[in-house]
């Protein structure tokens, strides 16, 4: 279990961690980090008046900031993204390590629809995994990083805490903590399983410092732990380099992860399985990709098309 280590953190250095949290974990737009800051500030300052700690928050004391919203006849939309925005922020305390619980887990509320994840087209997947140069170490590790991003369908958090001792080059498949502590195995193409093999071989060795050990597969050139923020930064810098001009981080890659999959015909609970989806309806959200082609078959053999 993580240990705890509660901190006494700036109201205004804690939103700005929390808006990297979004960018670089969640994948979140502008408009959703600026949403998301400004009803967290606003919920930082009701529990302020309340003299409770974010990190210590109880249930009690969401369903008191909710019912509060309520009686000054905040709106359903209004109230439903406070309880996401709350939901994201205690995920990100959790993650941390600035909050032993999530408040907010048993808290429900009706869901009015998703908005369909950023994809990027086979080429243009193409077009950004060049976009790290090969020639140089660096370039070595961030081709194998956006490889096993891409062809695993890791979550940043997941890639970054990847340890050596997960990582089943012969058969083909890695081992991953996710959301929960949930275990899960993934399989590797050929692709990231090569570009891993070369970096581990070429590159890590040379980074490790004398009579220090690491465990994780993806270090900076000190031989230090990758953060999410350099992860997601690693992919603006090829993303720039390849000359596209989409906004891609982290989690557009695994939303290609997931829609190429479904458009070559793979199973949605297969891909359930391997985004580590505790639910099938989280993964739904995917099967928006493959409509045309649907629309396409119905068509040609449907008698009444």
């Amino acid at each position: 279990m993580p240990e705890f280590k509660e901190k006494n953190i700036a109201p205004g250095e804690i939103l700005a961690k929390f808006a990297l949290f979004l960018e670089t974990e969640k994948g979140a737009s502008g408009n959703t980090r600026l949403a998301y800051g400004r009803d967290i500030r606003f919920y930082l300052g009701k529990l302020s008046e309340w003299s409770v700690s974010p990190a210590k928050a109880t249930p009690e004391d969401i369903q008191k900031y909710l019912a509060w919203m309520e009686d000054e006849r905040y709106s359903r939309t209004s109230i439903m993204r406070a309880v996401a925005s709350a939901k994201a922020f205690h995920r990100f305390l959790l993650s941390e390590r600035m909050s032993r619980e999530d408040p907010t887990a048993l808290i429900r509320f009706p869901k009015t629809g998703r908005a369909l994840p950023n994809v990027l087209t086979g080429a243009e997947v193409e077009k950004l995994l060049g976009g790290s140069d090969a020639a140089t170490p660096l370039g070595i590790r961030d081709r194998a990083m956006l490889e096993m991003l891409y062809g695993s369908g890791l979550r940043v958090s997941e890639l970054t805490d990847l340890k050596l001792a997960d990582v089943n080059m012969k058969e083909g498949w890695v081992r991953v903590l996710g959301k929960g502590s949930k275990e899960r195995l993934v399989p590797c193409g050929k692709e990231a399983l090569g570009w891993l093999e070369r970096y581990l071989s070429g590159v890590r060795s040379g980074w490790v410092r004398a009579g220090r050990k690491r465990e994780e597969v993806f270090l900076n050139r000190r031989g230090g732990k990758l953060t999410r923020i350099r992860v997601w930064m690693i992919i603006q810098e090829a993303a720039k380099r390849a000359g596209m001009t989409k906004r891609i981080g982290p989690h557009v890659l695994r939303h290609c992860f997931a829609t190429h999959l479904l458009e070559g015909g793979a199973s949605l609970r297969d891909v359930q399985e391997m985004l580590g989806h505790a639910s099938l309806a989280t993964t739904q959200i995917y099967t928006h990709v493959d409509r045309k082609r649907l629309t396409e078959i119905y068509r040609k053999f449907h008698p009444r098309a």
